[in-house]
C-alpha cells in the first residue's frame, strides 16, 4: 500500500439535520478517516454535534470551512435547492464530492455539477443509500448469474407515515428516487417511458402519493407504489422474472427467492387455494450492515484507488429525472420520457 493510500481521508459534512447528523456518525466511527469539520448556519445544530463530539470544529457557512481546512472529500447533506450551490463551491476547492439524493432540484443542475466535476478531474457521487442494502446487493449479483431467467417486472412499495422534516419536495424526488435507482441498478437499463397517477391529501403544494409504471429499455417494466400517507412504514421490492421471484424488505434485509412450480398438487382443494403447483422458497442468509456504512466505505475506496463513484453524478441525474418525469405525468396524465435520455454529459 503506497503512503498516500495509508494517510487518512479529511472530511467535511455539510449540513447537520437528520440525515447529515446519520452521515456524521457513520464516517467518525470509520477507521482511515478524518472528520475535520462540520457545517451549518444553525448555531442549535452545531453546538449539540460539538457536545456529542468533544473536539469537533464546527462553521457556519461553507467558504470558512474551505479556507480554513485541509480536505478530501466533502459530505453534502443540505435542502436540495442549495446542494448544487454548495457541491460547485466545494469542488471549485479541489475537494471530491458526495451529495445527497435527489442530486438536484432539476437535470439542468444536476448535469452542471457532473460537467463541473468531470472539468477539474474530481469524484462526484450521488448517495442512494438502498443500492447498498445488503439484500440489494445479494439481489444484484443473483440475478446476474441467471437465478430467475430474463426479468419482466419488479415491483416497489415505499409507503411511510408523512415526515417531521423541513424541506418537503414530495414522494416523488424523496422517496420514489431510492427504488427509481434500485431497478435501474438491478437491470442495468435506461428507463424508456413513464405514466403515473399522483394525489396531493395531506402535504401542501407537493404529491404525496404516488403509483407510477416504469417500460425500460430492456422492455422490463417497474411498478411504484409510494406514499406519506400509511400509519406503517413499509419498504419492499418483488422481481419477477421467467423462472420465479425474489422479495427483498429493505428494512429486516430479507431476500427470498420463490422458485416457479416444479412439483404438482395432487389434492384439488389445496390446489385451488395456493395453486397448481409449488417449486422451492429459499431465505438466504446475509451479513446484515448498515447501507450507510457500506456506502461510504464504497465512495472512501473509489477515492483511495482512483476509481468512479460507486453511484455516479449519472446515476443521480437518471434517478431524478425520472422522478420529474412522474411528476409531470401525474400533472398532464400523459406518458413522459424522462428529460436525462435526451441530455448529453459532454
Amino acid at each position: 500500500m503506497s503512503a498516500s493510500a495509508r494517510q487518512p481521508l479529511r472530511g467535511l459534512v455539510v449540513g447537520l439535520g437528520i440525515m447529515g447528523s446519520h452521515h456524521l456518525r457513520v464516517l467518525l466511527a470509520l477507521d482511515g478517516v478524518e472528520v475535520a469539520a462540520v457545517v451549518d448556519p444553525d448555531v442549535a445544530r452545531r453546538v449539540a454535534a460539538q457536545r456529542s463530539w468533544p473536539g469537533l470544529r464546527a462553521y457556519e457557512r461553507l467558504d470558512e470551512a474551505l479556507a480554513t481546512e485541509s480536505l478530501d472529500f466533502a459530505a453534502i447533506v443540505v435542502p436540495v435547492d442549495q446542494l448544487p450551490p454548495c457541491a460547485h463551491e466545494v469542488l471549485a476547492a479541489g475537494v471530491h464530492v458526495l451529495v445527497e439524493k435527489p442530486t438536484a432540484p432539476n437535470e439542468e443542475d444536476a448535469l452542471a455539477m457532473i460537467q463541473d466535476a468531470q472539468a477539474r478531474g474530481l469524484v462526484f457521487g450521488v448517495g442512494h443509500v438502498e443500492r447498498f442494502n445488503p439484500a440489494v446487493i445479494a439481489l444484484k449479483s443473483k440475478l446476474d448469474e441467471g437465478l430467475i431467467g430474463r426479468i419482466y417486472q419488479m415491483h416497489a412499495r415505499r409507503l411511510s407515515p408523512f415526515p417531521d422534516r423541513d424541506s418537503i419536495r414530495g414522494v416523488a424526488l424523496d422517496l420514489a428516487t431510492h427504488d427509481i435507482d434500485v431497478m435501474r441498478y438491478l437491470t442495468g437499463a435506461e428507463v424508456d417511458r413513464v405514466f403515473a397517477e399522483t394525489s396531493q391529501r395531506h402535504a401542501e403544494g407537493v404529491e404525496d402519493l404516488l403509483c407510477a409504471t416504469l417500460r425500460f429499455e430492456n422492455e422490463t417494466n417497474g411498478l411504484l407504489e409510494v406514499n406519506w400517507l400509511t400509519p406503517t412504514k413499509v419498504r419492499e421490492l418483488t422481481v419477477t422474472g421467467e423462472r420465479g421471484m425474489c422479495h427483498v424488505d429493505y428494512l429486516t434485509q430479507n431476500l427470498f427467492f420463490y422458485e416457479h412450480p416444479v412439483q404438482p398438487t395432487e389434492w384439488d382443494a389445496l390446489a385451488g387455494m395456493r395453486g397448481p403447483g409449488e417449486g422451492d422458497m429459499v431465505r438466504y442468509a446475509l451479513p446484515r450492515r448498515e447501507p450507510l456504512r457500506v456506502e461510504w466505505e464504497a465512495f472512501l475506496d473509489a477515492l483511495r484507488t482512483g476509481g468512479p463513484a460507486p453511484v455516479s453524478g449519472r446515476d443521480g441525474l437518471a434517478a431524478l429525472s425520472t422522478a420529474r418525469a412522474i411528476q409531470e405525468a401525474g400533472r398532464t396524465h400523459e406518458v413522459v420520457v424522462p428529460a436525462y435520455r435526451a441530455l448529453a454529459e459532454d
